[in-house]
């Protein structure tokens, strides 16, 4: 797989007990990696369309606004289907390591060409 153009970029948010992580993704066809937290949490697509995975297996195509529950433990991935996707990551910080970032149970990198 080929490297996006354009990477993606996050703004954090911690406030009033909630975890917030904005993802900007500029390009369509960018294939944001499977990972999976230790607690439930939500994913907000704020802006554009996305087709979502979880253990695999395709949940869907969801479009702005739209919320997308994430199981624990649940390898869960998007492939941006718009240009300028936004989608924002909601957890509840009482979960948070001491970082303040959400406990991350399995993470996978993509293996990309130069």
């Amino acid at each position: 797989m080929k490297r996006a153009p354009n990477q993606p970029t996050s703004e954090l948010l911690i406030y009033a007990g909630i975890y917030a992580k904005l993802w900007h993704v500029a390009d369509a066809g960018t294939l944001l990696p499977q990972h999976a937290h230790e607690w439930d949490h939500i994913s907000l697509v704020a802006t554009g369309s996305v087709r979502v995975w979880q253990d695999d297996t395709l949940i869907g195509d969801f479009h702005a606004p739209a919320m997308v529950k994430i199981p624990a433990q649940a390898l869960h991935k998007f492939l941006t289907l718009d240009d300028d996707v936004c989608i924002v990551c909601i957890h509840n910080v009482d979960h948070a390591d001491p970082d303040g970032e959400p406990p991350i149970a399995a993470a996978h990198a993509l293996e990309l060409e130069d």
